[in-house]
């Protein structure tokens, strides 16, 4: 009996573990890796506030590889320069959206660490929300 619970113990934690895997790698390109440009910020004080390439004059791209590491770029007047790097993760995070544990994205960055709490991702379309009061929404896309 013993030898069965650990087996089980063994398989979920594999299990769980592919889980993550599955959510960072490019699996049939709905995984986090590859290359995400900037389109739309909205929210702020008002939560009307948007922000968007062209009414700040600036891109912004991340950079998020398979062995969890990312850069950030942003581009000023056709100069890109890197902002930040670091290791990323994805898992859960209490929202303050919901009260309780939803999916996030953890950057541990040189600047700063952020938590994000994940409200879409797929093939070509991430989308972020700040997790904080007052924060933005963030769309990139592929």
């Amino acid at each position: 009996m013993n030898h069965a619970f650990a087996f089980a113990t063994i398989a979920l934690l594999a299990l769980g573990s592919a889980c993550q895997q599955a959510a960072v790698a490019p699996e049939g390109g709905t995984g986090l890796v590859g290359e995400w440009r900037w389109v739309l910020s909205q929210g702020g004080f008002t939560g009307k506030q948007t922000n968007t390439p062209a009414s700040t004059g600036t891109t912004q791209t991340w950079l998020f590889r398979a062995d969890s590491t990312y850069q950030a770029y942003t581009t000023r007047q056709g100069t890109p320069q890197l902002t930040d790097s670091g290791t990323f993760s994805l898992g859960s995070a209490p929202s303050i959206y919901t009260g309780r544990p939803d999916r996030a994205l953890r950057l541990r960055g040189r600047q700063a660490q952020q938590v994000y709490i994940v409200q879409e991702l797929s093939s070509h379309r991430l989308r972020l929300a700040d997790n904080y009061p007052d924060g933005f929404g963030h769309t990139y896309e592929r």
